[in-house]
């Protein structure tokens, strides 16, 4: 275990102040959940919200709102995603479909998702992956063409905009998660939002069928965020980046998982939601900038701004090799770069059996490839400057051998 600063790859954290209000939420639940709601309505300009205990939990229970009015039974997803999406959609006992994605873009194989729609789609999930807004126009014409919603995964881009409306909102219906690292944190959390009435009608019955969480789980919850708001700190997060059993940084598949209402608790420690999400995303589209700026890599595409609150900065290197290179060296100097997701979902061992005849290549080149490099609050000139200097040393920017992902394009 070296002691140094380690860089954590992605961090939201709380301040002493929330961490009091969390304290005092555990006893004024309706009151937070009163004020949080109407807030969370006027900044959204949504007529109906819901807060649940995690991001999971927000898509399983507009799924089974979805499932309560429709024969329909399949759901579309990324074959390159969180793997709690797929999770959602077999905790909503629904079938799951998979759609290849562009590798350049960390969206949808559009020309694969019009042949996969079908008259059984009840749901298309399109995620904003990193914060990078998804061809939401498009893929709606296509499923609504055919009959199948739109539910909108804006877990890691809440506070993103594309075309001056909030990521989120642009669909039927949407969901954003307050787990550890997103844009704003409770420890753990989920928001589901619409301005559709039926839906919204429909997401209430779900809602108002789930129990609430037991005040040891919340207490519990919350003795974990108090851990986390110390030890996230790039001072203190070689402690738990140098015990293996932490397992910190793996993806896990839950096949299954609880569905709660959101606590007091939880609700208290977002009271100041608003001014930590504005200030995030600000640290966060200046230290994406930045290292646009200063990586070998040319500028932006266009229609993706470099103003965007990227959750994590995505790089797609040249060779998984190449990858596995750079993480390494990551992590003996403490710099917070990793991948994203270890598979493609077709590849998670629970569901290997349900895809073993298709294959994904997108997914696949981006479960090998991506890399991604931390854009919060806790990254410092001085931590820019030394990622710059580890992606100059491995790779070539005059060859073009350094090749991101989404936005960019490499020099050469």
């Amino acid at each position: 275990m070296k002691v140094q600063r380690y860089l954590p790859p992605t961090a939201a954290p709380l301040g002493v102040l929330d961490l009091i209000r969390g304290a005092v939420g555990l006893l004024h639940g309706n009151h937070v959940r009163q004020q949080l709601e109407a807030e969370i309505k006027s900044y959204f300009g949504t007529s109906h919200v819901f807060l649940v205990t995690s991001g999971k939990a927000a898509l399983s229970t507009i799924l089974r709102a979805l499932k309560s009015n429709s024969s329909r039974t399949t759901v579309i997803i990324p074959a390159y995603t969180c793997f709690s999406v797929p999770s959602a959609v077999l905790k909503a006992g629904l079938n799951l479909a998979l759609c290849d994605v562009n590798p350049r873009s960390l969206d949808f194989d559009l020309s694969q998702l019009q042949d996969t729609i079908g008259p059984d789609t009840l749901a298309v999930v399109v995620p904003h992956l990193l914060g990078k807004p998804a061809d939401i126009q498009r893929i709606q014409a296509m499923a609504h063409a055919k009959g199948a919603v739109v539910v909108e995964d804006a877990a890691q881009a809440m506070g993103g905009k594309n075309g001056g409306r909030w990521l989120g909102t642009q669909t039927e219906v949407g969901f954003f998660s307050f787990g550890r690292g997103k844009n704003v944190s409770a420890g753990s959390g989920g928001m589901i939002l619409t301005n559709n009435d039926a839906i919204g009608a429909a997401v209430q019955q779900a809602y108002s069928e789930l129990p609430t969480e037991s005040p040891t789980s919340a207490v519990k919850n919350f003795l974990s965020v108090l851990a986390t708001k110390w030890l996230l700190h790039p001072n203190l997060y070689w402690v738990p980046a140098g015990l293996p059993f932490l397992g910190l940084g793996e993806t896990i598949f839950y096949p299954d998982f609880p569905l709660y209402r959101m606590d007091g608790i939880r609700m208290a420690l977002l009271l100041s939601w608003r001014t930590r999400l504005e200030r995030s995303n600000k640290n966060r589209a200046e230290v994406a900038r930045r290292m646009i700026t200063q990586l070998p890599l040319s500028s932006r595409t266009a229609g993706v701004s470099e103003s965007a609150p990227w959750l994590r900065f995505p790089v797609l290197m040249p060779t998984s090799e190449g990858k596995r290179a750079l993480c390494k060296v990551a992590r003996q100097k403490g710099l917070g770069i990793s991948g994203l997701y270890p598979s493609p979902i077709s590849e998670i061992p629970e569901l290997r059996t349900r895809f073993a005849q298709v294959r994904y290549p997108g997914a696949k080149t981006l479960a090998e490839r991506l890399v991604t490099l931390p854009t919060h609050c806790y990254v410092s000139d001085r931590d820019i400057e030394r990622i710059c200097a580890v992606f100059s040393t491995l790779c070539d920017p005059v060859s073009g051998d350094l090749s991101p992902a989404a936005s960019l394009q490499p020099k050469g």
